[in-house]
């Protein structure tokens, strides 16, 4: 398994969990999964073991669209912190 993403509803929340690898074909599956949903969501990474640069961007660029991100480690914390 290169990457599951599963979507929930969370009482009045939309919650998007992403575990395993998010890199290559994986980004556009999170894409497919992401993009149809209206209005702010939160985006568990808990998890997550790995994105790329490609994969990084992509949450970067979701989270600025005003989402929520929960249970991202430390380290890919401090990755999506570091912009390029």
């Amino acid at each position: 398994m290169e990457i599951r993403i599963d979507i929930t509803a969370e009482g009045t929340e939309t919650v998007v969990h992403v575990a395993g690898r998010l890199s290559g074909r994986a980004v556009a599956q999170f894409r497919q999964a992401c993009d149809p949903i209206k209005g702010a969501f939160v985006l568990d990474l808990s998890d997550l073991l790995f994105a790329d640069a490609t994969g990084l961007e992509v949450i970067r660029m979701t989270v600025e669209k005003g989402v929520e991100v929960r249970g991202a480690s430390p380290f890919v914390r401090l990755l999506l912190e570091d912009a390029p």
